[in-house]
């Protein structure tokens, strides 16, 4: 006791929203209260984490403090050094924004693409289907709503609840936007089998009548859309446990009990549809691998991939009581995943030995562009590029020569010209006296 009595305490910080603060403030007050339970000074270091949700613009105020970021965390924290004098009390109030809260606009949003995912289904095989499924998105929405309403006053509860409704409205949102999830049908009534699920009501009371409501919670896989007769029960999410769950509201007598049967279409089996289209791209990707330097690995993901698809298709092959057949449907469900995971290697290695052609195909273009370089590089030497004004002075030297060049061989032309002329005429002289010398004689 006498060592705790000289023992500095730095309290543990609490959420608090202020009584003047409207309930869906945007901002919250951490309070870090520094105690000195002593009869001396004391001055002791703090250091308090902030939760990870929040940002380093989410932090408005932290009160004199330093904000510093933990890698290893991921999280920011406050540091200090604080002095209290003997038996006082320090609170440091940390300001930041109220992120824990669904954002109304957002849920707007969510509803608005649901309607139109639904829209786009109309007149097709997948509409009805889509009526279940749009009913179930947006009760899962108003289960989220209604929680934080609940909480509105409780800020470390609604923090509670909004951590696990935030990957859960998320999950909303990718639903609300895929193609794949509107377009897809859940086994019919007729291609499936439909599973019993047998469900049990009581009264546990001998003397009185009572009003019974309770939970029956569905196995994690099921949905609204796999149900086949819900015998009057509401078909609920709860957003916590992850699962669907039935209720139903009724007035039982003393120790009375009810049965009743609720029909689930069987979807606890892998498509054989799925598991051919892996071996198919598993047989085409070995053929394209068998003659590369990969074909080892290719061998070793091949075998392991047969494997697992061999131990699904034997497993959904036996019948087996429900319990029995939905973790024999878990168990298959990872060795598939395992499959398909050993698929995409197999597909790398071909993206590998793509590569390896596009760079032996690189490599040969550049060794030509290299030699092409060295080749330039030659007339480069010979061929030195001319100063401006030596390039000027070659071509009007060019020019001159090439003038007197042309001068000189015109005045030569011209006078074998006339040479050419005179000697001619001179032949035709001479003709014309030995004709008349001819006639004479």
């Amino acid at each position: 006791m006498r060592l705790c009595w000289y023992k500095f305490w730095i309290c543990c910080a609490v959420f608090f929203l202020g009584l003047t603060v409207p309930i869906w403030a945007a901002e919250l007050t951490i309070n870090i209260l520094a105690v000195n339970g002593t009869d001396k000074t004391k001055e002791k270091e703090i250091n308090f984490p902030l939760p990870a949700e929040l940002s380093i613009d989410d932090v408005l105020d932290s009160a004199g403090l330093k904000l510093d970021y933990n890698v290893n965390e991921g999280s920011y924290f406050v540091k200090g050094h604080v002095e209290l004098t003997p038996k006082e009390t320090k609170t440091f109030k940390i300001r930041i924004n109220d992120i824990w809260q669904i954002d109304n606009q957002k849920i707007e949003e969510i509803k608005t693409q649901i309607d139109l995912s639904l829209a786009r289904i109309k007149d097709t095989e997948y509409y009805d289907t889509g009526v279940v499924r749009k009913d179930s998105l947006l009760q899962r929405i108003d289960y989220i709503i209604e929680e934080q309403e609940r909480y509105a006053d409780d800020v470390e509860k609604r923090i509670d609840r909004f951590r696990v409704y935030a990957g859960e409205l998320d999950e909303i949102r990718k639903n609300s936007l895929s193609v794949k999830y509107w377009r897809s049908r859940p086994p019919s009534v007729e291609d499936g089998n439909v599973i019993t699920l047998v469900l049990e009501v009581e009264n546990s009371s001998e003397t009185k009548t009572q009003t019974v409501k309770k939970k029956h919670y569905l196995p994690t896989e099921v949905k609204p859309e796999h149900l086949v007769g819900v015998e009057g029960f509401e078909v609920k999410y709860d957003a916590i446990e992850g699962k669907s769950y039935l209720i139903r509201e009724e007035e039982l007598k003393p120790k009375e009990v009810k049965k009743y049967k609720i029909g689930i279409i069987d979807i606890w089996n892998i498509p054989q549809v799925d598991i051919e289209n892996l071996k198919d791209r598993t047989r085409k990707v070995y053929k394209l691998l068998e003659k590369t330097k990969y074909v080892d690995s290719a061998g070793y993901l091949v075998g392991n991939i047969k494997k697992n698809l061999e131990k699904i298709e034997s497993s959904q092959s036996q019948e087996k009581e429900i319990k029995e057949h939905i973790s024999s449907f878990r168990l298959n469900t990872k060795r598939f995943n395992l499959a398909k995971n050993d698929v995409e290697a197999l597909e790398d290695l071909l993206d590998a030995v793509k590569e390896d052609l596009e760079r032996s195909k690189l490599k040969n273009v550049l060794k030509r562009v290299r030699s092409l370089r060295d080749i330039i590089d030659i007339a480069k030497s010979i061929f030195k590029k001319p100063e401006l004004n030596t390039a000027w002075k070659i071509i009007l030297g060019i020019m001159v020569f090439v003038g007197l060049f042309t001068a000189i061989h015109f005045t030569i032309w011209g006078r074998r010209s006339k040479d050419v002329v005179i000697e001619d005429e001179n032949s035709e002289e001479e003709n014309q006296g030995n004709e008349q010398e001819d006639k004479k004689e």
